[in-house]
């Protein structure tokens, strides 16, 4: 992927992003929604906090989001069964994104009506970014997706990743939950963040005790402590007595139970947590035997461990149960489809994505998986270079992914200089999709034009990029240099 994002432990950034003054927290009240246009559901209404005349109001939901991110589209079946739960207890959910060159309006209109019901909740436009202002960048959230929950107060309740809402949202709309330890225990959090960023393991570490302080049932705070525990400061008993106390605390959710095992089976030195990586997959199949995810999970812990035949029982057992999840198949495809995997490049990879591709065949990461599969696992460049001219042809108007496509295409090992032409035509695409204004895809297209020969339009297009890009850019040496290899024609 091309300099376009990076992904921390806790949310997906953008590389262009600087940190934010936060001055809405935990607690507030709530500042208005004020967006352009209300693309699905009715106007929701944000009234203010602190109104005694005023009386309570739904539990309102807002999560940022954008068609491009692919985590946040990834949340949305999760989403959309939030609000199907909560649907008749006062809850209204809504995704609030923000205009930019890649989520116009029109993208995003066309989106959520492919979408249909599986995205089966409120929908707001913030044409002018006045959403983004008055709740991102006022709480110092630099990344999405990014969820708000306001209480019936018209309080800011909480503030985190939507796949991680269930527990306070239950708690809110019960009336259980405490939000002078919320805004606690959400300061502590945004410590912690910066002391990841600062590598200061041992704070993160004190942090993450004190989350524990305040509520000790909550396992996140103990997974970090065994991730630290295991690859910084290579603590293997500090990290094991974090792990059990985790799995401890999860003995009745077996999707937690299986995240939890997925983290054990990579752990530094996997021998050692291999028993309880095996003690929570097997609660957490003993408790949801018929989940395909779950199962997923028992395949990676399997393959881990070297247990090849059982592990490709496991992994046909996911084939069957995700037969009409083609998110899942695809994922599926992509672990069994990858060579560096212990059991990678079996013949169920190709199976797992050519069943997602039936099931949803406009779906351009399924093809792109396909892609991924037929070069790395089978070399089939041939077959390869026609899947990938079907895939440009399906993702035309996504000019972000077009990008990414073709630099990977012409930077990346085992694709480089073997499909230039191909990497031309994504790179082509995304500049008349994109209108031909942006100094990171004017620089893939003239590299793209540079491997097929044509120096004068690679000089042309790099000039061009160079004039467009910031000043102070990090990336703009990088520009340059490849301006100055363009006009020397030496690769």
């Amino acid at each position: 992927m091309k300099r376009l994002l990076l992904l921390t432990p806790a949310i997906l950034v953008l590389a262009s992003c600087t940190t934010q003054q936060a001055h809405l927290t935990i607690g507030d009240p709530a500042p208005a929604l004020m967006v352009s246009d209300w693309v699905k559901g009715n106007p929701v209404e944000v009234k203010l906090a602190g109104d005694a005349q005023q009386p309570e109001q739904d539990v309102i939901v807002l999560e940022f989001w954008a068609t491009w991110c692919g985590p946040c589209v990834a949340s949305i079946p999760h989403v959309t069964e939030m609000q199907q739960t909560y649907k008749d207890k006062g809850v209204r959910i809504v995704g609030v994104t923000a205009h930019d060159d890649n989520n116009t309006l029109e993208m995003v209109e066309e989106f959520v009506e492919e979408q249909g019901d599986k995205m089966d909740y409120g929908v707001a436009f913030d044409q002018h970014g006045n959403a983004y202002k008055a709740y991102m960048k006022a709480a110092g959230q630099n990344g999405i997706p990014t969820t708000f929950i306001l209480d019936r107060t018209g309080r800011v309740a909480w503030i985190g990743h939507p796949m991680s809402m269930d527990k306070p949202l239950e708690q809110i709309v019960s009336g259980k939950f405490d939000i002078e330890v919320a805004k606690k225990t959400h300061k502590i959090r945004q410590d912690l963040n910066k002391a990841y960023g600062k590598q200061d393991w041992k704070k993160v570490i004190r942090l993450a005790d004190s989350l524990i302080a305040l509520e000790p049932e909550n396992s996140s705070p103990w997974m970090t402590k065994f991730r630290i525990y295991d690859g910084q400061l290579e603590q293997p008993s500090n990290a094991l007595a974090a792990a059990n106390r985790a799995v401890a605390l999860l003995q009745d959710e077996p999707e937690e139970l299986s995240g939890i095992a997925r983290q054990l089976a990579r752990a530094e030195d996997p021998n050692g947590f291999n028993p309880l990586a095996n003690q929570a997959i097997e609660r957490a199949l003993e408790l949801a035997p018929d989940n395909a995810d779950v199962r997923l999970a028992q395949y990676q812990v399997l393959a881990k461990q070297e247990k090849d035949e059982q592990a490709w029982t496991a992994a046909k057992e996911v084939i069957e149960l995700a037969k009409d999840d083609p998110s899942l198949l695809a994922r599926a495809a992509r672990m069994l489809g990858n060579p560096d995997a212990p059991t990678g490049c079996h013949d169920l990879a190709l199976e797992a994505v050519e069943m997602a591709i039936a099931a949803e065949p406009e779906a351009y990461g399924h093809l792109r998986i396909k892609f991924d599969i037929l070069v790395k696992c089978r070399n089939d460049i041939k077959g390869a270079n026609a899947i990938g001219r079907y895939l440009v042809e399906q993702a035309s108007e996504e000019a972000g992914f077009l990008n990414d496509f073709s630099w990977s295409l012409l930077t990346d090992e085992p694709f480089k200089g073997q499909f230039d032409e191909l990497a031309l035509v994504a790179a082509e695409k995304c500049h008349h999709t994109s209108g031909g204004e942006s100094y990171m895809y004017l620089d893939t297209f003239a590299l793209a034009q540079f491997e097929n020969g044509a120096l004068a339009e690679a000089i042309k297009l790099q000039e061009k990029a160079v004039e467009l890009c910031p000043k102070d850019s990090p990336l703009m040496a990088e520009l340059k240099e490849r301006l100055e290899q363009f006009k020397t024609g030496k690769k």
